[in-house]
């Protein structure tokens, strides 16, 4: 029964990798329509997000805030984070749902990750997330911040998942996290708004 299983996970991951390109593309073309939307506008909404990340004065984590820069403003809706871990920062941004403002709430703060499966961190949250409207399940992308709910665990993804029961997509990060495979279990890293 795991074998097959197995072989269909590995079947679903050929899928996905050979639609990531053109998934690329389309996110790419979608980036950039919304940034020339975006500078065009000029409302109120749009400089709120790109002002408040204050960055040129963190008050304890200047040293790792090199991988965290990024000359592209953040999407409308989303809240951009880094995640610190030692002397490395890598940015990303939280999604506009439930579940992500929910977690926002929580922030700063500081998480022990272990590793699961060789394509996940996850470390528990003090306190459960909301979950409502949210997918019983989820597929999420290498690059991507999930919730697992039935866990109360933040999820960190290096790796391809497949669907999982419990997994609520709440984010994804602008910088490669491809190194986190090789934390250690037990590390600690620090989640906060940039």
């Amino acid at each position: 029964m795991n074998l097959m299983r197995r072989v269909a996970d590995l079947a679903r991951a050929r899928a996905l990798r050979v639609r990531r390109p053109s998934l690329l593309v389309a996110l790419a073309a979608l980036t950039a329509a919304t940034a020339c939307s975006t500078d065009g506008g000029g409302g109120a909404s749009s400089p709120a997000p790109s002002a408040s990340p204050s960055s040129s004065t963190p008050p304890s984590s200047s040293t790792p805030s090199s991988a965290s820069s990024s000359a592209e403003p953040p999407a409308a809706g989303v809240t951009p984070i880094r995640v610190v871990v030692g002397d490395r920062a890598y940015a990303g941004e939280l999604d506009d749902n439930p579940t992500a403002r929910d977690l926002v709430d929580q922030l700063p703060l500081t998480v022990t990750f272990d590793d699961l499966h060789g394509i996940e961190k996850t470390g528990p949250l003090p306190r459960a997330l909301t979950i409502d409207g949210a997918p019983r399940g989820s597929d999420p992308e290498v690059g991507e911040i999930g919730y697992y709910a039935p866990g109360r665990d933040l999820v960190l993804y290096y790796g391809d998942m497949g669907y999982y029961a419990g997994i609520v997509r709440i984010g994804r990060f602008s910088t490669s996290i491809a190194d986190l495979a090789d934390e250690a279990d037990g590390f600690q890293a620090r989640v906060e708004l940039a």
